[in-house]
């Protein structure tokens, strides 16, 4: 049964990027069941499970995230938790890597991030109050067990996710004045279209369940089931931290 949320006037706000993705969609509709009104965003701005609000983002675009906060706010009138979960990928090694790609995916994965995070922040700390609940909202990064050990042929996807890694340190020292929490989700390969072309490769497969402990991928429940428990009352004391979903790879 899904922990319940965070209890304020009216029901808590989240909002999720890359909503209508393989984790995404499932982020919202877990998060739903939690008793969150969802917000999904997406390129697209196509609706996601148990979402009751769809907004179109391109987190290439400052202005495009500071939109989906506004159209957020005026909807429901708070932000209570960001899930930054969209992201892509590009393999190959650094030698084969061109200039830009690896552009291309830190301004979405890394760079990203960061706006939309600068941009939901004046309405999560809005949600601060002077009485007996001082917290405030409450972000979650998605980032990846290639941020944690360095995985050949997953260069710049890795290292943007390293770097998500320790801007959620940064953020969670700067933001703690505002009572927002922010922590990161990092999974090792969890079933989603950008996992299918790997996902279908015996070869690769079984090379890479050799390197987690546990012998398996993770659910993308598993992945909603660490957001939730960060944004819930549960870990309100738990800020600036990276849980790894991983099955023991970053341990090793």
């Amino acid at each position: 049964m899904a922990e319940a949320a965070p209890e304020r006037d009216g029901p808590p706000v989240a909002l999720v990027t890359g909503a209508t993705g393989g984790i995404g969609a499932v982020l919202c509709a877990d998060l739903a069941e939690a008793g969150y009104a969802v917000v999904a965003a997406d390129l697209t701005g196509a609706p996601a499970p148990g979402a009751t609000h769809e907004v179109e983002l391109d987190l290439r675009d400052g202005e495009a995230c500071r939109a989906a906060v506004r159209s957020t706010v005026d909807r429901f009138g708070r932000l209570d938790l960001l899930v930054n979960n969209a992201g892509i990928n590009a393999r190959g090694t650094f030698d084969e890597m061109p200039e830009e790609v690896w552009g291309e995916v830190v301004d979405v994965n890394l760079n990203g991030t960061l706006r939309m995070c600068q941009a939901a922040h004046p309405a999560l700390a809005a949600g601060r109050d002077t009485g007996r609940d001082t917290s405030g909202g409450a972000i979650v990064n998605l980032a990846s067990t290639g941020g944690l050990v360095a995985i050949a042929g997953s260069a710049v996807y890795g290292i943007t996710k390293a770097a998500i890694i320790h801007l959620t340190k940064v953020l969670a020292l700067e933001w703690a004045g505002a009572g927002i929490r922010v922590n990161a989700v990092a999974p090792t390969i969890v079933p989603s279209p950008m996992t299918a072309d790997v996902l279908g490769n015996d070869d690769y497969m079984t090379a890479k369940l050799a390197t987690i402990p546990l012998g398996r991928i993770v659910e993308p429940q598993e992945v909603a089931d660490a957001v939730r428990w960060l944004a819930s009352a549960g870990s309100g004391m738990v800020t600036g931290q990276t849980i790894a979903v991983d099955g023991g790879v970053s341990v090793l």
